[in-house]
């Protein structure tokens, strides 16, 4: 009995970390879509980077990581596959945007990374 309680604590804990992540996501993604524009200085002229096609990528994914993550600990094999895939589609969506934010990356990515090794252990006491 203590190591099923320990697989839902686990689960538990995975869901909390990947709808932390994801909430973060999308209000810093909403965030920037009001935001200020990226500048860059190349050759002597100064470059204008619109952000607002990512931004609004940032909004969806973190909104789909934190519904998958929710679903995470419902202990059936495709609520872990699916936020696995919300992890994967995470990750990579903020090794592009990491120039830009590296502060923020390095936290949702520490947090979805962390679930993600919680669903992997957990993933054998899933039920079909």
């Amino acid at each position: 009995m203590a190591d099923g309680n320990a697989g839902d604590r686990g689960l538990r804990l995975a869901a909390v970390l990947l709808g932390l992540a994801g909430i973060f996501d999308a209000v810093a993604g909403a965030a920037d879509l009001s935001g200020a524009r990226y500048v860059s200085v190349a050759g002597g002229a100064v470059h204008e980077h619109d952000l607002t096609g990512w931004a609004w990528l940032h909004l969806a994914v973190g909104v789909f990581t934190a519904l998958a993550g929710a679903l995470g600990p419902l202990r059936r094999r495709w609520s872990t596959s699916l936020a696995l895939a919300a992890v994967v589609i995470f990750v990579g969506l903020h090794l592009f945007f990491l120039t830009y934010h590296p502060t923020r990356t390095v936290l949702v990515l520490g947090l979805a990374l962390a679930a993600a090794r919680l669903l992997i252990i957990n993933r054998s006491r899933a039920v079909a």
